[in-house]
């Protein structure tokens, strides 16, 4: 799905926290190698070679063939991937497909136990090393964001929909390098974000995905307007886990800049 997103701003925010106190910036993280790449060149485009043939082209099994090599080859299978991160027993019993296992995979995922960033670390970077131990737990978080069209809000289809509506994201970039990432999001440019894009409801606040470099993107594509029979979407964490304001979007989805707004500080 192509989605709008404004650049709001490349300054470095100071944000309440939860309680209502002030606290400051996360410490700037490594910029991954798809954007190392991108500085003083072009934002992503197009998905590489190794996400479609690790991942799209990639049929789960319950047979672990994963070897390191080098070069890597074979996969990981589901209770194989996720051991490192939830070795008891119980977190390898999955539902059946339906409601209760897109629960299971939305909590599996978001737990602090370093999943989520390995998952993303390896499309960002373009690790096919790392997306074979993660494809299996790739395709699942795929399948919660996977709808065929004809069946959307219909009593046949899933019993979420496509999320609709206006959410924020920040990235927390070295100050070093924010000014020239920035810049290459001009208006009208078209790219995709390689990994798994989470961003917070407009009413929730940046946090926790605050940063110095912030997006506001909007999402009101009509999936049945685009002639497909099936689409990955962004979807509405919350509809899986309540009380969440997280919305995650498919890797790859495409982006196009509509606006940017002048940079501002913010001190509350």
């Amino acid at each position: 799905l192509l989605t709008a997103v404004e650049l709001v701003s490349v300054n470095f925010l100071v944000l309440p926290s939860r309680s209502g106190l002030a606290r400051t910036q996360r410490k700037p993280c490594r910029l991954p190698r798809v954007w190392m790449r991108a500085l003083g060149a072009k934002l992503a485009t197009e998905r590489s070679e190794a996400f479609i043939r690790c991942i799209e082209e990639h049929v789960p099994s319950n047979e672990d063939t994963f070897d390191e090599g080098p070069p890597p080859t074979g996969f990981r299978n589901l209770t194989e991937c996720l051991r490192p991160y939830h070795p008891n027993p119980e977190w390898m019993i999955f539902p059946e497909p339906g409601f209760e296992r897109d629960q299971k995979i939305c909590s599996t995922y978001t737990l602090a136990t370093g999943l989520f960033k390995e998952i993303n670390a390896c499309l960002r970077d373009d690790n096919e090393d790392g997306m074979r131990r993660h494809a299996a737990m790739i395709h699942e978080i795929r399948e919660v964001l996977r709808f065929e069209v004809a069946t959307i809000a219909t009593p046949k289809g899933r019993r979420c929909r496509p999320f609709t509506g206006r959410v924020e994201r920040g990235l927390n970039v070295d100050k070093a390098h924010v000014e020239e990432l920035a810049n290459l999001y001009q208006v009208g440019t078209e790219f995709t974000w390689p990994s798994f894009t989470s961003c917070q409801l407009e009413e929730a606040g940046l946090w926790p995905f605050d940063g110095n470099l912030n997006f506001q993107i909007e999402c009101n594509i009509d999936p049945k307007s685009l002639g497909l029979e099936e689409v990955y979407a962004p979807v509405k964490i919350g509809r899986f886990l309540g009380g969440s304001g997280e919305v995650l979007f498919p890797p790859h989805t495409r982006f196009r800049v509509t606006g940017e707004r002048e940079v501002q500080s913010v001190k509350e």
